[in-house]
């Protein structure tokens, strides 16, 4: 399924629209600034392209000027706002049930991410994945919407005592990120370093906590409906752009095919393979983002070479100057010179 075929619901942008509004925010404008017709959202089963996400959270940045809608958007999402899947989810036996059953069906609820689900005796692991290119605003936006969904519906399901466990979000720390520290006994961490998605660790004994509403029967009727729609997304189209986009959202570390090929949960062999088909190559796409990521940072006032190479994980800037310049055609010294230049000028 390529980037142009995925769909988001519209169900989670009227929620922001509706937060939106009560902050006085002029959702018709909104709506029209971004090029979306607000017939779009008469019906629950309506659906976004991707272009249109991107456009939505943009322009709600532009007009408010907030860095934390996403993370207000999450709050609002509740099990039951996943139509039928949310239903299914409720009546779960246990968390390690609905992680499994939410993972199986994930693309019901985001196409533009995936849910990887594994579990070991004592504790488990859940991932979500970027499965297309986006802009860096639309992609932390997503992950904010998603983590702290995750959060509240937790909290909804086993409240009064919320469970903890641990978050890793793969971006910097955000503007607001005091108000993550709020939502203890959940511990979130922020980590530009690591590939764009994000890592929930729980305990074993949470993930067995049984649920309130549990109803084997219905999550057994929602699977035979399910069966005969459409499969998992899997990334096929695209893929330079999308590596691209997972490497650029790296810093201070080198990424190899195999770190990307764990992330989305398939075979390196499987993106060697797309990529070749569209004539790229992993180790090029690599060495590209590398050196734009050099070039701006050396473009920087006060930046010392060895500084840069620090950031890019070389161990030796001696190793970094020598791959820059058979890069550039020039030293790490002379591109800053010529950059100290343009800034005079």
């Amino acid at each position: 399924m390529s980037a142009s075929q995925r769909r988001v619901p519209v169900r989670y942008f009227s929620l922001m629209l509706g937060y939106l509004s009560a902050q006085g925010v002029d959702t018709a404008g909104l709506l029209n600034m971004a090029q979306i017709e607000p017939a779009r959202f008469e019906h629950s089963d309506g659906v976004l392209l991707p272009k249109e996400v991107d456009a939505l959270v943009v322009t709600a940045h532009q007009l408010t000027g907030r860095t934390d809608i996403g993370f207000e958007v999450g709050r609002l999402i509740k099990l039951n706002a996943h139509d039928q899947l949310g239903y299914a989810l409720l009546s779960c036996s246990n968390l390690d049930h609905m992680l499994q059953l939410a993972s199986r069906h994930y693309h019901f609820i985001n196409e533009l991410f995936t849910m990887r689900y594994r579990r070991w005796l004592d504790r488990g692991e859940v991932v979500f994945s970027p499965v297309v290119a986006m802009p860096v605003q639309t992609m932390r936006f997503a992950m904010e919407m998603i983590a702290v969904s995750v959060q509240a519906q937790f909290q909804m399901l086993f409240a009064p005592d919320t469970p903890a466990y641990e978050v890793r979000m793969a971006m910097p720390p955000p503007a607001h990120h005091a108000r993550y520290s709020r939502l203890l006994p959940v511990r979130f961490h922020f980590d530009e370093q690591a590939l764009p998605g994000i890592t929930m660790l729980l305990d074993g004994p949470l993930l067995d906590h049984p649920l309130p509403m549990a109803l084997p029967r219905v999550v057994e009727q929602f699977e035979e409906r399910v069966q005969t729609l459409r499969h998992r997304p899997v990334p096929d189209a695209g893929w330079g752009e999308y590596i691209a986009m997972m490497l650029r959202e790296v810093h201070g570390q080198q990424v190899t095919l195999e770190d990307i090929a764990r992330r989305m949960n398939i075979s390196a062999r499987t993106i060697d393979r797309n990529l070749k088909k569209e004539h790229l190559q992993f180790r090029d796409l690599s060495q590209q983002v590398r050196f734009e990521r050099a070039q701006k940072l050396l473009a920087q006032a006060q930046v010392t070479v060895a500084q840069v190479a620090e950031q890019l994980g070389f161990s030796d800037p001696a190793n970094f100057g020598r791959a820059f310049r058979r890069h550039a055609g020039m030293t790490p010294g002379e591109y800053q010179q010529r950059a100290a230049s343009r800034r005079g000028a």
